[in-house]
């Protein structure tokens, strides 16, 4: 019986934290590919790369909002039990205190080498992965290379500047320098 006790417990944590982990990693996933948009519109790359690059970021959101997540969940987890009058029926069937926070600290244990195991494996080889795209992708969009009035030095060994854009497209007095 207290086998599935603790099965009750862990299926119903384990249901709230990802539900709260999904949640909150697609908010702070669309922010900070919000933030990626500098990529096209600044540096000139297609937007193959800017999805990729944005989408290999999720291990890393997900590495850095697991303990949050657990602490939030476990919390709403106890709280639910509580309000719903479960924990007096753990209590009343014998199930020993001390051994419910046992359990909680081998679930806490658990997630622990979740986060060790997404760390150094998944968000690592990912991040490596993406800066690789990145330093490999080719700047495909040359008018949002050069900028009015600014030196633009994205492409190795050539330097652009340009003091006037017309919104024709047309540019006035462009200075270009080749250090190849």
């Amino acid at each position: 019986m207290r086998n599935t006790i603790y099965r009750y417990f862990f299926k119903e944590f384990i249901s709230t934290f990802a539900l709260i982990l999904i949640s909150i990693s697609v908010i702070v996933w669309i922010v900070q590919a919000v933030n990626y948009l500098d990529f096209v519109t600044e540096d000139g790359h297609a937007f193959g790369v800017y999805f990729t690059y944005s989408i290999l970021n999720i291990p890393k959101v997900l590495n850095r909002l697991v303990p949050l997540v657990f602490l939030i969940s476990l919390l709403v987890t106890i709280l639910k039990f509580e309000n719903n009058n479960e924990l007096l029926i753990f209590w009343t069937s014998g199930l020993n205190k001390i051994r419910l926070v046992n359990f909680i600290i081998i679930i806490s244990i658990l997630v622990t080498l979740f986060q060790l195991f997404l760390s150094l494996v998944v968000t690592h080889s990912s991040l490596n992965i993406a800066r690789s795209i990145l330093k490999s992708s080719s700047i495909s969009l040359f008018p949002s290379l050069v900028k009015e009035k600014k030196f633009n030095d994205t492409v190795k060994n050539l330097t652009v500047f340009v003091e006037k854009k017309k919104n024709s497209g047309e540019m006035l007095n462009i200075f270009l320098r080749d250090d190849s």
